[in-house]
């Protein structure tokens, strides 16, 4: 009898559970208000599990999602047991415009029966709410999910918002955490469009902040030191990236004869991967002030410039170059080079800019160097104007200009040119007075020879003779002259037949730099003579010089392999040995006559187009 008992109390008992677990329902929330691009949580939650159909959310951007949790109790009150079960779907979502929206009803499905939730009604805000910290009400009472609420969260934080074109900022990429979380893969750069960027090293180390009361745990990801290139309001767009953020996940079971250990306590934990965004950032760019100074090249910062002249002294057709370096704390990779006031008749190759850089500091710094090569082409002293450079400096928010002295150098002709002195001055040339006579004549004083009445000069035969040779001088003068102006009007042509003695004029400087033990001068010079020799020789810009493309022409223009090979060698021992330690440069002595020789071959098997 007491067997029957109980089993006639448990069968009781199983009825009361089996009620409480028939009084499902699933209930839909959501915060009431949110920020324009802020990612919120719309939660879903019931007595048992099922499987979840939203409804179409066509105003808002699902992000994530459902995140699963399931857990249950059982407890006895007043003799009674009661066993609650709960179930929570959680979704993030996202709404880019303002206004007042909602969400329909969401369906859950659990076996054969079909549960309906509750809408959901959510006003999106356009700007971030004003108040106090840890406050993050409107002003008609409603609360307002802030970053903080987020379990992870990103934010991109400049130096400066308000700066002129080319000035320098420093912007961060950050993120606040308060769960143990990672980036679900390698994140990429922030593009920053509109800006010339510098990457900086990221802070590896992590910090504590307490953001709105609630602390986080901050580190930087990225840092770069932006230089914006145009006026106006530059926006930098929403950065996005996927991060792990754990969810707790049931075990499973929904009813009184589960798992018996079917507890929280024994839930695992889910890594689930979310989309987070930054913010947009806008950054106020000014122009520069107008009335361009003269030399003004684009230069924004704290700088300097220095100009030098290689030589002062050089003989026709040979080279040298006015070099001019800007340095200092700026946009040193956006700076143009200075106008140069050069001497007519002369040959002014193209610039060659380099440039070295330094982000110590959290500052761009380092130094532009602008060569301008240039071949002197006629006998006698000129002047280059003096060099100016002007740059606008934001911190006094005026330009500065400097100038360098004048440059004199002279130019003597050699014994296979004929060139008179003469004396440049920009905008005139001169000539040198010559005495060509008196213009009295004295009386002569001596009897004149008087010839024979009748007799004139055209009855010889000298004269005859005399007149055929200047006629057939005349002749020949005119076939010469027209031949000399021929090739002088033809540039190519002149630049061929001059190729290997502008070689030789440049390979004296590289001379006098092996002799004065200036190893990376030499090869420098030694590379330009080649390059150069080069370009003249096939008629070829150097600006469009490369290795296949010479070694192309050349081998059509009958040149054999082997030399070919010694070319090459040549050319990259000279890029090699400026740029390497000491004790791998090549022989100076050795490249030296290496290339002397290598011209002259070349001059042998080149065959004039």
């Amino acid at each position: 009898m007491r067997y029957y008992k109980v089993i006639l109390t448990f069968l009781v008992l199983l009825g009361t559970v089996h009620l409480n677990a028939r009084n499902s329902g699933f209930t839909a929330s959501a915060p009431a208000t949110v920020k324009t691009g802020q990612q919120f949580q719309y939660k879903i939650e019931g007595s048992q599990q099922g499987e979840v159909i939203l409804p179409q959310v066509k105003d808002f951007e699902l992000l994530g999602g459902p995140f699963t949790s399931f857990s249950s109790s059982t407890q006895w009150v007043n003799g009674k047991m009661t066993a609650k079960t709960t179930a929570s779907y959680i979704y993030i979502l996202r709404c880019n415009k303002p206004g007042t929206f909602t969400i329909p009803p969401a369906k859950v499905k659990v076996k054969k029966e079909t549960f309906e939730t509750n809408s959901v009604s959510i006003q999106v805000v356009g700007e971030q709410v004003s108040g106090t910290t840890g406050s993050n009400e409107t002003q008609t009472g409603q609360q307002v999910q802030s970053e903080s609420d987020q379990p992870v969260f990103l934010r991109i934080l400049p130096s400066k918002r308000e700066v002129y074109i080319g000035e320098q900022l420093v912007s961060e990429l950050k993120v606040y955490t308060s769960v143990n979380t990672q980036p679900t893969s390698g994140m990429k750069e922030v593009p920053y469009e509109g800006f010339y960027k510098h990457t900086l090293d990221a802070d590896q180390n992590s910090s504590r902040e307490n953001i709105n009361g609630k602390p986080h745990v901050t580190q930087v990801l990225q840092r770069h030191i932006l230089i914006p290139q145009k006026a106006g309001k530059i926006v930098i767009e929403p950065y996005e990236s996927e991060w792990a953020i754990p969810q707790r996940v049931s075990r499973g079971g929904s009813g009184f004869f589960d798992d018996p250990f079917n507890d929280p306590f024994f839930d695992r934990v889910r890594n689930v991967p979310v989309k987070i965004a930054t913010k947009p950032v806008t950054i106020n760019v000014k122009s520069l002030p107008e009335n361009l100074p003269a030399g003004f090249t684009g230069g924004v910062g704290d700088l300097t410039m220095t100009a030098t002249l290689n030589t002062e002294k050089v003989k026709v057709n040979d080279a040298l170059s006015l070099v001019v370096k800007i340095s200092g704390t700026g946009n040193i990779a956006l700076i143009g080079a200075p106008e140069i006031s050069f001497p007519p008749d002369h040959d002014v190759y193209e610039t060659i800019k380099s440039t070295s850089i330094s982000t110590r500091g959290n500052k761009v710094s380092g130094t532009v160097t602008f060569e301008y090569p240039l071949v002197a082409r006629h006998a006698g002293n000129y002047r280059i104007a003096p060099v100016k450079f002007s740059w606008f400096d934001p911190s006094s928010e005026t330009y500065k200009t400097i100038a360098s002295s004048e440059f004199n150098f002279k130019v003597e002709k050699t014994d296979s040119i004929d060139a008179q002195g003469q004396i440049y001055m920009p905008g005139s040339r001169g000539e040198e007075v010559r005495n060509i006579g008196t213009d009295i004549l004295d009386i002569k004083r001596s009897v004149p020879v008087f010839s024979t009445a009748g007799v004139t000069p055209l009855s010889g035969y000298m004269y005859w003779l005399a007149y055929l040779m200047m006629a057939l001088l005349f002749i020949l003068a005119i076939i010469l002259l027209r031949t000399y102006f021929r090739q002088k009007a033809d540039a190519r042509l002149t630049r061929n037949r001059k190729a290997s003695k502008m070689a030789r004029g440049r390979l004296k400087i590289a001379d006098r730099a092996r002799k004065e033990g200036n190893s990376e001068k030499f090869f420098e010079e030694t590379e330009k003579a080649v390059w150069g020799y080069l370009a003249d020789k096939l008629s070829i810009e150097v600006s469009s010089l490369s290795l296949e493309k010479v070694s192309e022409i050349i081998k059509t223009a009958g040149v054999s392999g082997e030399l070919q090979e010694e070319l090459q060698k040549i050319i990259e021992e000279c890029e090699f040995s400026r740029y390497a330690p000491s004790t791998q440069k090549a022989d100076v002595d050795v490249l030296y006559n290496q290339t002397i020789e290598l011209i002259r071959k070349l001059e042998q098997n080149i065959r004039s187009k």
